[in-house]
């Protein structure tokens, strides 16, 4: 009977090993170490998922307003969204650019901000929680940019206003 035992605890101890490896103390730092912007980051791309298919963003009326820029792509604008707030889950612009067969494959989001003054903007929107975010005020068009690569990667980054894997 003691064999029995011992043989049930031994096995007890090595499940209880096993279960504490496979849940590290490294795994459930990550998680709680995820700034607030990454979870953001991730409802964006949950909010938009559905524009992978570029008929979803024509039918609900956005229309490529930029033509292909190097870089970027193509920039397809809902005008019922460019009210000058940031909408975290409602960017104004979403960005597509063609594949190896022409394809329009969406690439990134884009909000766009038009400031009061344009002429004055003064100080980049509040955007995503934290200061990684990169606003560009662009004074062509008179406003505040701001791109997130959420499906094609960027090595210049995620909030970077170019993508270098685009090309030209």
């Amino acid at each position: 009977m003691k064999l029995k035992i011992t043989t049930f605890k031994t096995l007890l101890l090595a499940t209880a090993l096993v279960t504490l490896n496979s849940c590290s103390e490294d795994d459930a730092a990550d998680e709680i170490q995820m700034e607030a912007w990454e979870i953001e980051l991730e409802q964006v791309k949950t909010a938009t998922a559905a524009y992978v298919d570029i008929s979803v963003a024509e039918d609900e009326g956005r229309i490529d307003v930029s033509g292909f820029v190097p870089n970027m792509g193509h920039h397809y604008l809902n005008p019922a969204l460019a009210d000058g707030t940031f909408e975290m889950l409602k960017p104004e612009f979403i960005l597509y650019a063609p594949d190896d067969n022409g394809v329009m494959r969406m690439v990134a989001v884009e909000y766009g901000i038009v400031p009061a003054d344009p002429e004055n903007p003064g100080n980049a929107p509040e955007g995503f929680t934290g200061d990684q975010d990169e606003w560009h005020f662009n004074a062509e068009i008179g406003m505040w940019t701001l791109h997130v690569w959420t499906v094609l990667d960027n090595p210049d980054g995620i909030f970077a206003s170019h993508n270098p894997t685009i090309g030209d």
